[in-house]
């Protein structure tokens, strides 16, 4: 499925706001996953806030990997969204679309756990995310440590 998002948001606020209306699917909840790692990118305080928003229980260990390795491939998150490449730099598109797949070996929404493939541009296969149901209804990203594995690098920065 493509996952369309309509804005990136820049604040806490407004992921707090956007994320209301997104944690009670799966897919959305993955897609909240990459915003909140994209808000870390630029504001590494405010990103450790969006991603207890999005799981309340993220370890600090998992925190701090994700702070180190974003600082270091700052485009990293803009890989997840349809349409950029390492040859432009993962400029990001008007459009903002993230491909999100499932296999067989997913799960389902209603066992409460599901392992679905955000599709990034910087890497040879789908990285997954695993989601768990809480007993409120809310999807939490509860595996997300691929997401930000390295990936091939923006051309620009190819220094000859």
């Amino acid at each position: 499925m493509i996952y369309s998002v309509n804005k990136i948001p820049l604040s806490l606020e407004s992921f707090s706001e956007m994320l209301q209306g997104m944690n009670s699917e799966p897919e959305a909840a993955a897609a909240a996953c990459v915003l909140a790692l994209g808000i870390m990118t630029d504001d590494e305080s405010s990103g450790i806030e969006a991603l207890k928003l999005v799981n309340p229980k993220v370890s600090h260990s998992m925190l701090q990997l994700a702070g180190r390795q974003l600082r270091s491939k700052p485009y990293l998150m803009r890989s997840y969204f349809l349409g950029t490449t390492p040859a432009n730099d993962y400029f990001l598109p008007e459009k903002l679309e993230i491909e999100i797949t499932s296999n067989k070996y997913s799960g389902t929404r209603e066992d409460g756990k599901m392992r679905l493939f955000l599709n990034c541009s910087g890497a040879d296969s789908p990285r997954p995310i695993t989601l768990v149901k809480q007993n409120d209804g809310i999807w939490v990203a509860h595996e997300w440590s691929s997401l930000i594995m390295g990936i091939r690098p923006p051309e620009s920065e190819h220094h000859d």
